[in-house]
């Protein structure tokens, strides 16, 4: 009994000290980490030292950039980063400041502000979502921030980007 006990205990401390998906919804811990339980997806692992990042958790399944890029056109930071045919694109304003944002059609943000998705030939534009800027340098050319967002049928979240233009 005493064994049945302390298995009992030890197992309820594994669990209490596991960190789900749910647990880390905060998009502003320093490493965005995401366990499941089939395994650990470091979305940045280095958040201070990595140089550039565009990544994001795409209905539940990781979303890491193997290309990516920011373009000035005019008044407008275009962003995208691209794995194979999937794609998530941003566009910002380029004179925007460190800060959060609620983005979406229904919030009414403009033409400024929009988003897509392209997962497996369909592309989404952005329907509700949320956008921080953590630093933006505009005489250096340097962005870094977070986002989530939803369109219709796709939820991305723990989206990381850091980009030079």
């Amino acid at each position: 009994m005493k064994t049945f006990n302390l298995l009992f205990v030890l197992s309820i401390f594994v669990f209490a000290s596991c960190e789900t998906a749910d647990m880390a919804d905060n998009q502003n811990n320093a490493d965005l980490r995401l366990t499941n339980d089939a395994n650990t997806v470091l979305i940045d692992e280095d958040p201070n030292e990595s140089r550039f990042r565009f990544s994001a958790v795409i209905n539940g399944s990781s979303f890491i950039a193997d290309d990516f890029e920011i373009i000035q056109t005019g008044d407008l930071l275009l962003m995208e980063g691209q794995k194979g045919d999937n794609a998530i694109v941003l566009q910002l304003p380029a004179d925007i400041v460190t800060g959060d944002y609620n983005i979406g059609s229904s919030i009414g943000t403009g033409n400024d502000f929009s988003a897509a998705v392209t997962l497996n030939g369909e592309t989404q534009q952005i329907t509700l979502g949320s956008l921080n800027v953590i630093d933006h340098t505009a005489d250096t050319g340097k962005i870094n921030g977070r986002f989530k967002f939803e369109t219709r049928d796709f939820q991305i979240t723990h989206g990381v980007f850091k980009l030079f233009y």
